[in-house]
């Protein structure tokens, strides 16, 4: 088993920065093709620039799910999942259906 780490990607503002580490891991097998798994780790915060970004694009969107957000600003789901729930409780975006599993939120016109 083979540690590699080939990316560190730093997105830096004045005072905040977005640190996302990116490793590979080669999974070596006797025989047949080895497996390569990529591991991605991501900061718990979001910076002031990001989140500005993200209530801005709110509401020009039909309707927003945390996965879409994390995938698009490379952040954790839980991270969007708690600002989400913040902007739901100022009233910026409302729950679609609050008995779905899935989270769909919509924003409030």
């Amino acid at each position: 088993m083979t540690f590699q780490f080939f990316k560190v990607i730093l997105l830096s503002e004045k005072e905040e920065k977005l640190v996302v580490r990116k490793a590979t891991l080669n999974l070596r097998r006797k025989y047949g093709r080895s497996k390569q798994i990529t591991i991605v780790e991501r900061d718990a915060f979001i910076p002031n620039s990001i989140e500005k970004e993200i209530r801005e694009s709110l509401s020009k969107r039909k309707s927003i799910l945390a996965s879409d957000l994390a995938l698009k600003y490379d952040l954790r789901i839980s991270t969007v999942n708690l600002l989400l729930k913040q902007y739901e409780e100022e009233g910026l975006i409302k729950l679609l259906d609050p008995t779905l599993k899935l989270k769909i939120y919509v924003p409030k016109s």
